[in-house]
């Protein structure tokens, strides 16, 4: 169950086993990732450790991590959250979770019910929560969120991606789609729009959520990020769309880069960048001048990053951000950066990253890396 429950968002996908306690975390000596040792600056970067997430008492498990500033605040979200015993809905597991913490503070708040379960983050309809109620644990739809996109009003936008899981192993799911969320401000329960925005097998572009300000009223744009595995290879594929952010509900207004220019035809996007496992985030970082891309490696605990002078690239090869202590043949997964909480001018990143802990159990961890 656990290895359904909590996906290694590795290729979009695969389980976390169980392991041993964590041990401390360690920046790397001087071991490069293999398939980069040829692209790697000089010097490493600097790692300080700075701890875990924290969780109510009820929950053993989260993956995920992304984050966002919303109304002068953190707002994280998870994907899978694992119980102890049953919310006052009778389940003990949800799909999505959300809470609130000031700057790179580990304690983080969030409303519970009656039981002391947090709240499913993207409520299910009727007929995904009667689904969900036959199956079990095992067989349901999963809906896993993604970074929170802050609005002016102190609410936010959520992309999601809808999965139907089934009962045969980590490869057993169906992309379902991507779909659109509002969250109110200070709230864990978002109110989904009605049907999805790409239903598959149209690319569903969700992740990264990277906002660039025009400086007219109405004018930002959005830049979203898909990863998606190759068939038969241990390699993936980053796509990117951008949409302006007061048409986000617009089907029409979306747009792929195809190479050369931004097309309305999404099947025309073409890969932007390798080797990510299950998602990218991306941000402006000043102190590179460039944009930064940070990702897990696949089957990896190390995490990666390229910078590029555009959203959609081109994209330096791989460098080694730091490289995640795990006992032998357990993984770190779902890396990401969090830019409204880096520091001397970009140079000091905080990264999270999912902690698998066996026993079905896990953590989103941070830490704080400074770059050469």
């Amino acid at each position: 169950m656990w290895r359904r429950l909590l996906p290694l968002t590795i290729l979009a996908g695969f389980g976390c086993q169980p392991r041993a306690a964590p041990r401390p975390f360690v920046a790397p000596a001087s071991r490069p990732p293999s398939p980069t040792s040829a692209s790697l600056p000089p010097s490493l970067p600097s790692v300080r450790d700075l701890g875990d997430l924290s969780m109510p008492r009820l929950v053993v498990g989260r993956d995920g991590g992304a984050a966002g500033l919303v109304g002068g605040r953190m707002l994280w979200t998870f994907g899978d959250t694992l119980m102890t015993g049953a919310g006052a809905d009778g389940f003990n597991y949800r799909s999505a979770t959300a809470a609130w913490g000031d700057g790179a503070s580990l304690s983080l708040t969030e409303p519970l019910d009656a039981a002391g379960a947090p709240f499913q983050l993207l409520p299910y309809t009727d007929d995904e929560l009667a689904y969900n109620r036959a199956g079990g644990p095992g067989v349901r739809y999963a809906l896993w969120p993604g970074r929170p996109i802050a609005m002016p009003d102190g609410s936010a936008l959520l992309f999601y991606g809808e999965l139907k899981v089934g009962s045969h192993g980590n490869f057993d799911w169906t992309a379902v789609g991507t779909g659109l969320a509002h969250l109110a401000p200070g709230s864990t329960v978002a109110t989904r729009e009605p049907g999805l925005l790409f239903p598959a097998p149209e690319p569903g572009f969700s992740g990264g959520g990277l906002v660039i300000p025009d400086g007219a009223a109405g004018a930002d744009t959005l830049y979203l990020y898909r990863v998606d595995p190759i068939p038969g290879k241990l390699d993936s594929e980053c796509r990117v769309g951008r949409v302006p952010l007061a048409r986000v509900s617009d089907h029409d207004a979306y747009a792929a880069w195809d190479g050369a220019a931004w097309t309305s035809d999404l099947a025309r996007a073409v890969p932007i960048l390798h080797g990510a496992a299950g998602g990218v985030s991306v941000s402006w970082n000043a102190y590179l001048g460039a944009y930064l891309a940070v990702y897990s490696g696949i089957f990896s605990s190390d995490v990666l990053y390229r910078t590029a002078p555009r959203p959609e690239g081109p994209f330096s090869e791989p460098h080694l951000l730091f490289t995640a202590a795990m006992p032998s043949g357990q993984t770190a997964y779902a890396a990401t950066e969090h830019p409204e909480l880096s520091s001397d001018g970009g140079r000091t990143l905080v990264v999270s990253y999912a902690r698998p802990l066996g026993g079905f159990r896990g953590t989103v961890h941070l830490v704080a890396v400074t770059l050469p």
